[in-house]
């Protein structure tokens, strides 16, 4: 028996509405290509149709640390979807006064859908009849979805679209409420993309909650892997280093305009970080860019004397000179590095520079 046509068999697909839920603090490339990977995976199964994704940001009471304000994560959101017009930043969670449980935000959006188009359904008896119905967002709201489905007599399937850290999480003690593993499993189901390192297969086996709604979950796995992270991204921000094609340009414009993730007053990478591999080789011809210390020192016999570190000689035997002698000899030009004894200290240096200011005093007593 040969295959019966895609679009015979699409024609009867559930409909589906993908929902990521998390801080995207911030938004990186990686959350994009879940929707994207999900998709193709669903829809070539031809059992599913996605017809909308969702991305529901958490408010800014969920007490994690370097969490962004809800205000900018939103706008960086908004700005990174514009690559993906099928997928939707919805408000309503970021908005709540306390941290809404993923269960919660599950129904909140289910409720949505059956208001807009689940209780709407009046299949007949006799004939199937198609239609076309189409909820778009209005200009000042945009936690309306957007929908467009051909076959009104089938409901809108809502899934929570994670990665395999979250399967895991389902099994370790304290971190979910069972009831709400319960809720999510049977009434919505999962969409899992599998990470480096990390087997769903194996969680799955491993928990008999996971394991009795196993038909639920649909696991992706995503062959070309990419361990972006926010985590990661945060601290390359911090450091100053690159975060191009990890992020959307115009997330990372964002980031630049309003300084966000501590960009203008790190204490620690303020300035220039030479790379560890960097081979400084110093040239005596160029006083300006070789001069590792240089220290003024006033005396009663020598006033504002200048000394570089290519000057401090380890020779502390050479007999005691003049003071003018010194002085001459410390603005002379400098020796060949090889010469040049390491300095380590600036205080070895200060007490080089007063062993010789006594030395040449005494001297210069003696013969007077």
């Amino acid at each position: 028996m040969f295959p019966r046509p895609t679009s015979i068999r699409m024609a009867s697909a559930a409909k589906v509405v993908l929902l990521a839920c998390g801080s995207f603090n911030p938004v990186t490339n990686m959350h994009l290509r879940m929707f994207e990977i999900a998709r193709d995976s669903l829809q070539r199964t031809g059992r599913y149709t996605v017809v909308e994704g969702i991305i529901s940001p958490v408010s800014d009471n969920y007490g994690k640390k370097d969490l962004l304000s809800a205000k900018h994560r939103i706008a960086m959101l908004k700005l990174a979807l514009k690559s993906l017009e099928w997928v939707r930043c919805d408000t309503w969670e970021s908005e709540q006064e306390n941290w809404s449980e993923t269960a919660r935000v599950l129904r909140h959006h289910q409720e949505v859908l059956d208001n807009l188009y689940n209780t709407n359904m009046k299949p007949t008896p006799t004939k199937r009849r198609k239609k076309i119905r189409t909820y778009e967002d209005e200009a000042d709201n945009a936690s309306s979805p957007k929908i467009t489905v051909n076959d009104a007599d089938i409901p809108i399937q809502l899934r929570l679209l994670c990665g395999a850290d979250l399967l895991q999480s389902f099994g370790e003690p304290g971190v979910w409420a069972e009831e709400d593993i319960e809720y999510i499993l049977s009434k919505h189901g999962l969409v899992c993309i599998t990470r480096e390192g990390c087997d769903p297969r194996k969680f799955i086996y491993e928990s008999d909650i996971l394991s009795k709604y196993q038909d639920n979950i649909h696991i992706v796995t995503e062959w070309i892997t990419n361990e972006i992270s926010s985590t990661k991204i945060r601290r390359a921000l911090r450091r100053g280093e690159s975060v191009k094609f990890l992020l959307q340009d115009a997330v990372i414009h964002h980031i630049k305009e309003y300084e966000l993730y501590g960009l203008p007053d790190n204490k620690y990478i303020n300035h220039i970080i030479p790379s560890p591999n960097a081979e400084i080789i110093p040239s005596p011809d160029d006083d300006d860019e070789n001069e590792s210390v240089m220290s003024v020192i006033n005396s009663s016999d020598a006033s504002n004397m200048t000394l570089r570190s290519q000057r401090c000689s380890s020779e502390r035997s050479t007999p005691p000179r003049s003071p003018k002698h010194l002085i001459n000899e410390a603005l002379s030009p400098a020796r060949s590095p090889q010469h040049v004894p390491c300095m380590t200290d600036i205080g070895t240096l200060v007490r080089r520079v007063k062993n010789y200011n006594l030395r040449a005093f005494q001297s210069w007593k003696v013969q007077n």
